[in-house]
């Protein structure tokens, strides 16, 4: 099951690391940091960042709640668990199942994709992406700033959450092909040598994007398709790994 830590802003990392640092202690727990791809405009051009989606927040996912909840009451006085139980203790506490379906369709591997938009006669015409779903919640829409927020109860909280918008005039990226990245680097390193052909990069590389949409991020490159010249490649904050699908021709290796 999904349970929700709630900690100070900008401390999440800290926590997370903590958990991981238990693992050697036989913990069975995973941690993330949920993202989401925000569109930073500027210079009349979109480009793509990855934010925390909920600031102060990180999720456990274990079948052992009642050993990260002794653990959870150990940690220094910035862990503040959510939920009180009827003594009003603090309690480590699952999500419930209408979150949780909520944000299973929010979240590809614990990050939050971008929405695409198509606009006709400045009103909206199409949603393709995580926003589709809640196009009628929408609370505010900001096209200019490539923005939308939809207001959603969650976690015992009313929250304002922002979707990353992409429009048809913005420029054209991939997008992720979850059947072919999943192949681990192994698979990769042996179909590209099968393929005998060079294309400049290669499973393993580390690449920047020379086309400025993901401005200073950087790639480890997970599998290579030599034929299509297409790159399947992650790039990991916050302790959270999202996968990318780009064109070798738009990459440098560094």
């Amino acid at each position: 099951m999904w349970y929700v830590v709630q900690t100070q802003s900008g401390e999440e990392q800290n926590l997370k690391l903590y958990f991981e640092s238990l693992k050697s202690q036989n913990l069975s727990a995973d941690c993330f940091i949920p993202l989401y791809e925000e569109v930073r405009r500027s210079g009349g051009r979109s480009r793509i960042l990855l934010k925390r989606l909920f600031p102060g927040y990180i999720f456990v996912e274990t079948g052992a709640p009642e050993e990260i909840s002794k653990i959870l009451k150990k940690i220094p006085k910035f862990t503040k668990l959510l939920g009180v139980d009827k003594d009003d203790n603090d309690m480590f506490m699952p999500i419930n199942s209408e979150e949780e379906a909520f944000l299973r369709t929010l979240l590809e591997d614990g990050c939050m994709r971008l929405s695409y938009i198509r606009m006709r006669n400045r009103r909206v015409d199409h949603i393709r992406g995580p926003l589709a779903k809640y196009g009628n919640h929408i609370a505010k829409l900001d096209i200019p700033h490539r923005r939308a927020i939809v207001e959603a109860d969650i976690f015992g909280k009313h929250h304002k959450i922002r979707f990353g918008l992409w429009l048809e005039e913005d420029p054209e990226i991939t997008e992720i092909k979850h059947l072919l990245a999943d192949k681990d680097g192994e698979s990769c390193e042996e179909e590209h040598l099968l393929e005998d052909i060079d294309i400049g990069v290669k499973c393993g590389d580390i690449v920047k994007d020379d086309t400025g949409i993901y401005e200073d991020m950087v790639f480890k490159v997970i599998r290579v398709d030599v034929q299509r010249r297409l790159l399947y490649t992650e790039s990991e904050m916050f302790g959270t790994k999202v996968r990318f699908e780009m064109r070798a021709d738009d990459v440098s290796v560094l």
